[in-house]
């Protein structure tokens, strides 16, 4: 396994997101810590180190911009120039990042979703998985030991409601379970590609530990929110505990504004598709109910476990690597 090295400090006060953006765009092995009040570059390989303190000494010194520098390939056993080591002091190609794409110009930024082994996200996967799962139930009738009872209007308290009897009976998983269920198979593999996009990046990032209490907080709150809101309304999906992602990455961002492993671009399409719910754009459109309630009580929940993670120092886990 390759030992990580430090190749360059900076002060904590040095604002490294040109760097970040290079390492990004280049998806170079390096990685940024923060350790004895300085900001460390770490790199496994010594002799990428090598060759790219030169770059980074002239950055430090505000002798070039980053955000200016490209690279080239450099071809084993071919001569290289001096200007050359510069510009690809990483022995990264810019013939790889538009490889495929012969139309792409040599000063194009490259914005693709970072890619993570399997076995990192193992409970990002499960919840893809029981997307299909919840669908296969709902198709053949066996969802309903998974649901929350609509209320038939006959209470007026809690204690009369299906949700107390349900717990009244020790059924207590049905406040999470409705997550699982989903009633048509583009409603699952929407909400698959959600936790594929968002789930695994923070899974990933910050440990299996982390995601599973967002997971099961942020199905929580939207359940509730969403049987409270509407409780005479047979409900399912994981939706809600997607926008409890999208709130925890969007308040995450703040505190770690080098992470990009979710483009800001994707939270802004969700935050949007709240709107469009709450509108009832898509059920005039296609007759198709929205959880609404459900959306804004997962993102709420994201937002404040968040909060709560942030404040405990929980955002340099996701320092850029």
């Amino acid at each position: 396994m390759s030992q990580w090295i430090s190749i360059y400090s900076f002060p904590l006060s040095k604002d490294l997101g040109a760097l970040a953006r290079f390492i990004q765009r280049y998806q170079l092995p390096l990685r940024i810590t923060e350790e004895k009040n300085q900001q460390l570059l770490l790199c496994p390989d010594a002799g990428l180190a090598e060759m790219l303190k030169p770059l980074l000494q002239r950055w430090d010194s505000g002798e070039l911009d980053l955000d200016q520098v490209q690279m080239q390939r450099i071809e084993d056993g071919v001569p290289v120039s001096e200007a050359t080591q510069v510009s690809a002091a990483a022995t990264d190609s810019q013939a790889g990042d538009t490889e495929g794409n012969p139309n792409k110009k040599n000063g194009d930024a490259v914005s693709v979703l970072p890619s993570f082994p399997l076995d990192t996200t193992p409970i990002s996967l499960l919840l893809i998985a029981l997307c299909f799962f919840g669908w296969f139930l709902q198709v053949n009738n066996l969802s309903s030991g998974l649901m929350i009872y609509p209320d038939q209007g006959g209470g007026d308290t809690f204690s009369e409601s299906s949700l107390a009897w349900h717990l009244g009976q020790g059924q207590w998983w049905r406040l999470f379970t409705p997550a699982i269920v989903h009633f048509s198979l583009p409603h699952a593999l929407f909400n698959a590609l959600g936790i594929w996009i968002l789930g695994r990046p923070i899974e990933a990032r910050g440990g299996s530990f982390l995601f599973i209490v967002l997971v099961l907080l942020g199905a929580l709150a939207s359940n509730l929110a969403q049987y409270f809101w509407q409780p005479g309304v047979k409900f399912g999906g994981i939706s809600g505990v997607i926008y409890a992602l999208v709130g925890f990455a969007l308040v995450l961002q703040r505190f770690q504004p080098l992470w990009r492993d979710i483009p800001i671009e994707i939270s802004i399409v969700f935050l949007a598709w709240i709107l469009v719910g709450i509108l009832g754009i898509v059920t005039l459109l296609f007759g198709v109910a929205i959880s609404n309630a459900g959306h804004i009580g997962g993102l709420l929940s994201g937002l404040i476990i968040a909060l709560v993670y942030c404040a405990l120092g929980g955002a340099r886990r996701f320092a850029p690597t």
